[in-house]
């Protein structure tokens, strides 16, 4: 048992995937602790309500700095690298200036997306800011290796959320899953920020904006391309979300959010590391010119290996777990779990895959997969909705397209770099 701690430890790439692993299990343990809780404070339609909110509120901020904050990891320099998160900062506060003001323009609009309540409106701009700018930091903190204080974050917001949400329901009987979870956010952005300060990573002295633009032309790639594949992606991703609500109900969305959310813990829990420690690793050896696709294939086949046996007991006693875990008002996201498993399978070992394309600058053809990716998605759950009038035929049809982009997703970029290191050897 030491020998193998300490084989563990002297692998760097192990030891920093643990590191933020830990920090992931203990914030996904919490969370699947208080969940239970949860689906007995909170109705369906609630959670379906949250997840509207918090599906909108996260596709704008993730893409809130047009991408450039996924740039940090690429140059050489630490200067560079600062001057990508002033501008990664200065246009999130852009992107949420605008959507301000079309939040006043079409207010009637959004009252009514969201269950016509007037505070969630106002509260929409700014959960998009918060969300993109911990995405700013945590990206500018994976670039100098700050993952314990990445995974003690992870654990805090996980606590934040949950208790808040628990105690603004059960103590003042009031809906806090919204407010919940934009605290927690919060919090996390300024964790970051002060530990950023304290470690003086952020020096302002050696900002121009000669540097800047220099640095936005660049990667002018992530913008152009990346920032809108991501976006593709995201909405393709949570089509079934933004359709179920106006096709069906929100008691739909509550039972898929509750599926999603369970499913996703793993993924965030070992994916989401994995996806940050590789793409730091890997961006660097590519860097210097060395084969990534050992590094590569090794992730992802570890991935698979670890998603199979989890992947059996959801198909075959999913409803049981959810109706057992959750109450028997939720068996229905059981049996959802049975059907949409299939795709976060390949969602888990997609990681690795996804942050190739941006080490290769292959943004612009990933744009083009997400588009088509979004429109077979959407066209199943029109099917579903205008032949069948059925929201389970459209989420066998939207998971059946989406296990077809992931082939194609992954097939492409495998033989891609077996490709580009033949010719590289030859050069």
């Amino acid at each position: 048992m030491r020998s193998l701690i300490q084989r563990i430890k002297s692998n760097t790439y192990i030891f920093q995937i643990l590191t933020l692993m830990s920090g992931t299990l203990m914030a996904q343990i919490i969370m699947l602790a208080f969940i239970p809780i949860l689906t007995r404070l909170y109705t369906p339609s609630e959670f379906g309500i949250y997840s509207l909110f918090l599906t909108l509120s996260s596709m704008i901020g993730t893409v809130s700095s047009l991408r450039y904050d996924q740039a940090i990891m690429l140059p050489k320099s630490n200067r560079d690298a600062q001057a990508l998160v002033f501008l990664s900062i200065l246009l999130t506060i852009a992107v949420t200036l605008i959507l301000t003001i079309a939040t006043i323009i079409f207010y009637d609009f959004f009252w009514n997306y969201f269950n016509q309540e007037a505070f969630w409106v106002w509260l929409f701009p700014l959960s998009v800011l918060v969300f993109g700018l911990v995405q700013i930091f945590n990206s500018y903190a994976t670039r100098k290796e700050f993952y314990r204080k990445i995974a003690t974050v992870k654990m805090m917001e996980s606590v934040t959320t949950v208790s808040s949400q628990g105690i603004s329901r059960y103590f003042f009987m009031w809906d806090g899953l919204i407010v919940g979870k934009l605290l927690s956010n919060s919090f996390s952005l300024y964790q970051l920020l002060h530990y950023h300060l304290k470690k003086q990573t952020l020096q302002l002295k050696y900002l121009s904006k000669r540097r800047i633009r220099a640095n936005s032309k660049r990667h002018e790639s992530f913008p152009k391309y990346l920032s809108l594949s991501t976006l593709m992606n995201s909405l393709s991703q949570n089509i079934p979300v933004l359709l179920f609500s106006s096709f069906f109900s929100p008691a739909v969305v509550g039972f898929y959010s509750l599926t999603t959310r369970v499913l996703q813990a793993p993924i965030l829990l070992i994916a989401d590391s994995t996806r940050s420690v590789f793409y730091q690793k890997a961006s660097k050896m590519y860097a210097n010119g060395e084969d990534i696709i050992p590094l590569y294939t090794k992730t992802t086949w570890g991935l698979v290996k670890l998603f199979i046996l989890p992947m059996l007991i959801i198909i075959f006693l999913g409803p049981t777990i959810f109706a057992w875990f959750f109450g028997e008002a939720w068996r229905e996201s059981g049996v959802m779990a049975q059907i949409v498993i299939v795709w976060f399978f390949f969602a888990f070992i997609a990681p690795p895959t996804s942050m190739i394309y941006n080490i290769l600058n292959l943004q612009k053809l990933l744009l083009m997969i997400q588009i088509a990716a979004l429109i077979l998605r959407t066209s199943g759950i029109l099917v579903g909705y205008y032949f069948f009038d059925s929201y389970w035929v459209a989420l066998i049809l939207f998971v059946l397209f989406s296990v077809v982009h992931n082939l194609i997703f992954i097939g492409y970029i495998y033989f891609k770099i077996k490709k580009n290191h033949f010719i590289r050897s030859q050069a």
